[in-house]
């Protein structure tokens, strides 16, 4: 039997094919529930779906409150009204609440006395990285964030203790956010279905081929990569750099490889679709992200799902996932001479880059569809009486499903052990 579910907030742009993060890992998971026949309904602000499934319905509003620290007001109110009027035609099972979260989830969602659930979480910004990316200010001149983020959080504080379940990205993440709710919380990591053509072992060549893919802001230190690159070349591996993104920084990076002779070696494609984003991943090296505190970093997992060896900062989301030396590099300074020479020694070590290609390769496998949407179906049933009592809806290739899961769950346990 389906499931009939009502996303309260499914990211701030729901998509299938723009370079938005939260919108794409939002849409994997219920573009593959309602691919297996359950109905969906989602809110969002902005709908950039170009192929939905027919059993999934998208309501897009953007707020028209003058304040945008108020916007998240206002979309709640919308949504639940929606609800509202939906739940006199149909019979809704659940209510999940998506991205945005916390500042961005001021108000716990109208349920109906049906089960919340809430994420998949990742991590937030450090204030720092937060405060580095912010490029425009209030709408009119003066800002009332201040003012109403403590109640933003209480809203959220909320939500979070009332939900039924709780998905979080990392099994780390899982740990810290189990105090703070009376739901169950699982780790479920972020879905990555590369094509097949795609995935390979890399065999290094004479000189590594690295690729940055980022908004180009300044919380993202996007010239840490070209320093990078730089100093690679200075000493006497002469690596090549491709960027993939746009944003207020793209010309003045433009200009500094330009000053500093690197105008062949680093390339500037703009923003592009996430399937050329893979096509480009497909053949790099390796993943350079310079980011600290990344939340999660899906194209990190996209990378190791083609074979792609990603290279990160020892924080936030990579640094729980990524297990360095075994199927990647954690770094742990933020400059262009420390990603160097973490790329330099292991560039330069015999069978070492083949083998931490075949470790992202294998780390991947846990991240497949079926996989992870085994191990959710299964967990939203439960909170579904007439779905989880026996001779239910149950799937009848749960066990076989579990079983993958534990497999992929020992590798993991094993490579960051």
């Amino acid at each position: 039997m389906p499931l009939t579910i009502f996303v309260h907030r499914a990211s701030e742009c729901l998509t299938d094919h723009l370079s938005h993060g939260d919108g794409l890992i939002c849409f994997s998971l219920l573009n593959e529930l309602a691919q297996r026949g359950n109905r969906i309904f989602a809110y969002t602000n902005l709908n950039g779906v170009h192929e939905r499934p027919e059993n999934m319905t998208i309501l897009a509003r953007r707020h028209i409150v003058p304040a945008n620290s108020l916007g998240p007001w206002e979309n709640a109110w919308r949504a639940n009204r929606w609800l509202r009027r939906l739940q006199r035609q149909h019979q809704i099972d659940l209510v999940w609440r998506m991205h945005p979260y916390e500042g961005g989830c001021p108000a716990k969602p109208y349920t109906g006395k049906r089960p919340l659930v809430v994420g998949p979480l990742f991590y937030g910004w450090p204030q720092e990285s937060s405060d580095a990316s912010r490029v425009y200010g209030p709408r009119l001149g003066l800002g009332i964030g201040n003012l109403v983020a403590p109640l933003a959080r209480r809203g959220w504080n909320r939500t979070l203790k009332a939900a039924s379940l709780v998905l979080c990205a990392t099994d780390s993440l899982a740990e810290q956010i189990r105090p703070l709710t009376r739901g169950r919380v699982i780790t479920l990591p972020v879905i990555v279905d590369p094509p097949a053509d795609l995935a390979s072992l890399r065999e290094p060549g004479r000189f590594p081929h690295l690729l940055f893919v980022a908004n180009l802001v300044a919380n993202k230190r996007p010239l840490v990569f070209c320093e990078m690159i730089q100093i690679l070349r200075q000493k006497g591996i002469l690596a090549t750099g491709t960027v993939l993104g746009d944003g207020p920084q793209r010309p003045i990076l433009e200009q500094w490889c330009q000053n500093q002779n690197l105008g062949d070696a680093v390339r500037f494609l703009g923003r592009i679709t996430n399937a050329d984003v893979y096509r480009n991943m497909a053949t790099a090296d390796g993943l350079v992200s310079t980011s600290y505190g990344e939340p999660y970093g899906r194209n990190i997992a996209e990378a190791m799902s083609v074979g792609t060896v990603p290279i990160c900062h020892r924080s936030g989301g990579p640094a729980d996932f990524v297990a360095s030396g075994k199927d990647g590099l954690l770094v742990d300074g933020l400059e262009g001479a420390a990603y160097a020479d973490a790329i330099a020694s292991s560039w330069t070590a015999p069978g070492t880059w083949k083998r931490l290609s075949a470790g992202a390769l294998q780390k991947a496998g846990q991240w497949k569809p079926r996989v992870v949407i085994d191990q959710l179906e299964d967990a939203l049933r439960d909170l579904v009486p007439s779905l989880a009592a026996p001779g239910g809806g149950a799937r009848q290739d749960s066990g076989e499903s579990r079983n993958e899961i534990a497999a992929h769950r020992a590798i993991h346990q094993e490579s960051v052990g």
